[in-house]
């Protein structure tokens, strides 16, 4: 005797999921700003799914459900308007084979690199390779360590932009994630990303460093609205 087959995922559930997976979407619900008709028949057309009425629902109970939360958005805000934006120029990436022996050099030059605390020099280890996040000027002394078998590539006139946070960013989910949506929708590509403890460090492009500094420093420090004049 075979088992009934399952039944498929409802039209509630399609379109939760349809949403969940498209932030700005989500965005729009939680400002209030979207045309529900519009919205369903959009999903409609990206699911298969037939009944307009059903996903219209669907996309109110979610809203409802949005206001029902915790404000985490008002929390996100709250960290990264408390944390702190610095920028390094003349930076560099290098990615290298993930290989022990290679990584013991690296620590060991890092040592002798890093007796000045001034000094960038950061290393992120992966399953199948090694980034290495350096300033230019020890660029050489890291390349040495690596040496020419194990680097794959080298990227250099780069700059990074790291948000210093208070340590509540470890108890708040989002927060990195509405710093990199806020540099995906200005259009700007970040190379490398790296989150340590309270730190979030984004790698640009020399091109993309003012404009990047732009978009990050008016979330971390928003201008104060003015006061009209008398």
């Amino acid at each position: 005797m075979t088992n009934p087959q399952a039944p498929g995922p409802t039209a509630a559930e399609i379109t939760r999921r349809y949403i969940e997976d498209h932030p700005s979407v989500r965005d729009c619900l939680g400002y209030n700003i979207v045309n529900f008709t519009s919205l369903a028949r959009k999903i409609r057309s990206e699911t298969g799914l037939a009944n307009q009425e059903a996903v219209e629902v669907a996309c109110r109970r979610y809203q409802r459900q949005m206001r029902a939360a915790p404000a985490l958005e008002a929390r996100v805000l709250e960290v990264v308007k408390a944390s702190r934006l610095e920028v390094r120029t003349r930076v560099a990436i290098v990615t290298a084979r993930n290989d022990w022996d290679m990584l013991g050099n690296v620590l060991e030059t890092g040592r002798t690199l890093l007796k000045d605390r001034r000094h960038l020099l950061q290393l992120l280890q992966g399953p199948g390779a090694l980034t290495i996040l350096c300033e230019e000027d020890l660029l050489e002394a890291v390349l040495g360590a690596v040496g020419r078998r194990g680097t794959i590539r080298v990227n250099r006139h780069l700059s990074a932009l790291t948000v210093r946070s208070p340590e509540v960013i470890v108890e708040t989910p989002g927060v990195l994630a509405f710093l990199s949506s806020a540099l995906f929708r200005a259009g700007i590509n970040s190379l490398e990303l790296m989150s340590v403890y309270t730190d979030s460090t984004f790698v640009v492009g020399e091109q993309d460093v003012l404009h990047a500094f732009e978009v990050l420093s008016g979330i971390v420090h928003p201008a104060s609205p003015t006061e009209p004049s008398d």
